[in-house]
């Protein structure tokens, strides 16, 4: 076997995706995302515990909280400080291998089945 069947092999075996399809895969997955963005994270804000006491700190206090990126922010130290002392000092009620928690990992490797079969290799 020769290098130029190598070649053709490969190449024959490799599968393009249709462009239609390909747009299809983009605009899809920034629409997801974009709803996630929108109405399923302000949905969750209200399901996590201690995102409420977050949220209102983060409001009350003006802070950018897209800035807890760069350290040197002096609202970053404050928001790092309240949100230790939230996870440290209140227990959350459903603690452990709780409905929630076992859906929420059910729903991560649904999600996982869903790519492998449907995204491009």
């Amino acid at each position: 076997m020769n290098e130029s069947d190598i070649q053709s092999a490969s190449l024959s075996d490799s599968k393009t995706m249709p462009r239609a399809k390909a747009w299809g895969v983009l605009v899809t997955t920034l629409f997801m995302l974009y709803i996630f963005a929108v109405a399923i994270g302000p949905w969750l804000q209200h399901h996590i515990y201690g995102m409420e006491g977050i949220v209102q700190v983060i409001e009350e206090q003006n802070i950018d909280a897209g800035a807890y990126f760069y350290t040197g922010i002096e609202g970053s130290y404050d928001g790092e400080k309240y949100l230790s002392q939230a996870l440290v000092m209140a227990a959350p009620e459903h603690f452990g291998l709780t409905i929630p928690f076992m859906s929420g990992i059910f729903i991560c490797f649904l999600l996982l089945a869903i790519g492998w079969r449907y995204l491009p290799r």
